[in-house]
């Protein structure tokens, strides 16, 4: 059996098969890794090689009863917390504690998994403290994150820190097209992210291909100095949008449309996200200055910071559109003068 660990991240999985060969296991380990790289596939590995009944040459075989049960969820010993919104709270801690006092219902092992550990508030992390030093016989911690300057120095310092390797592209488009993402939407989802469970969340219902189409639709006018483009923000924006993710989705697909209209203006086509649209793209932004694309980009992240402000993606989006229309129309004006 083929694990996902073993495709993500090999040199990972080898290093772990020549430690536990060795007797070197540490009790606790902080995984770092971009979204999608593996993480999690990885811990999974390591639970069912922890557990499995039949380990052949290093490898779980993924079909005993302990592996079964790891694979489906549902394993006793193995114990998941994660953020619940966008903390660990104290309260999911204490359930992680209560069980790091009980013994393995089944045998001496358990194994407990603890996602985005960037996300344990202070009060959780430092209550943690003496459990990650000193688990007792036959516990191991695997702490998960993508960003491990977010994780309290004293969490690190009692762990064995390891940095996974970033993915491959080839690995990465793998990914994406296993989550259902569409041929031509692949290199616009390679700008949004690489995590193929929230690449699969965005394209439920086809919500991601209605909203680059949208985004499209809207940038052709705007490119043209048209301000149709605003009254499109109303009618065609705003009512794809039900939350922050999906805000926040939607002003990073069109950063990434000024950031290729750069990138033709420089000769990288290869570079494109939006490569589909290229001759049309092409185009559009061959009738604007580098100064006009370069301007419009940075209003766009500008903007950006304006939606961590709590305001409404409705007019976050006007006043981008009312912005980047007086920069293409008022530069125009001065050119063909």
């Amino acid at each position: 059996m083929v694990f996902q660990a073993e495709v993500l991240q090999p040199q990972m999985v080898a290093r772990f098969k020549q430690i536990i060969d060795q007797g070197e296991l540490a009790h606790a380990y902080l995984l770092v890794g971009q979204s999608g790289a593996g993480k999690k596939a990885l811990a999974q590995w390591l639970a069912l090689r922890l557990f499995c009944q039949h380990v052949q040459d290093g490898e779980p075989d993924g079909s005993c009863p302990e592996c079964e049960r790891i694979l489906s969820g549902n394993h006793p010993d193995v114990v998941v917390a994660k953020a619940e919104g966008r903390q660990i709270k104290v309260d999911q801690v204490r359930h992680l504690k209560a069980e790091f006092t009980k013994t393995g219902m089944e045998g001496q092992t358990k194994v407990f998994l603890i996602e985005d550990a960037e996300k344990l508030t202070v009060s959780a992390a430092n209550s943690l403290l003496k459990f990650i030093e000193e688990p007792g016989p036959g516990v191991y911690i695997l702490m998960l994150t993508t960003n491990k300057n977010a994780v309290l120095p004293t969490i690190q310092s009692r762990t064995q820190v390891l940095d996974l390797f970033p993915l491959s592209h080839e690995a990465v488009d793998q990914n994406l097209k296993a989550a259902g993402v569409p041929d031509y939407l692949r290199p616009v989802m390679l700008g949004i992210t690489t995590d193929p469970d929230l690449a699969k969340s965005l394209i439920a219902d086809d919500w991601f291909a209605k909203a680059v189409k949208a985004v499209w639709g809207w940038f052709k006018l705007l490119a043209q100095g048209n301000p149709m483009a605003f009254v499109n923000v109303t009618t065609t924006l705003v009512p794809l949008v039900n939350d922050r993710q999906q805000a926040v989705v939607m002003l990073d697909l069109i950063t990434m449309l000024w950031r290729d209209g750069l990138m033709l203006q420089n000769d990288l086509a290869d570079r494109l996200h939006y490569r589909q649209w290229e001759p049309e793209l092409e185009q559009l932004v061959g009738q604007l200055t580098h100064r006009q694309i370069l301007q419009a980009s940075e209003l766009t992240l500008e903007c950006r910071k304006l939606l961590d402000q709590n305001l409404s993606f409705q007019t976050v989006a006007e006043q981008l559109t009312l912005r980047q229309l007086a920069v293409i129309n008022l530069e125009g004006m001065m050119h063909r003068g």
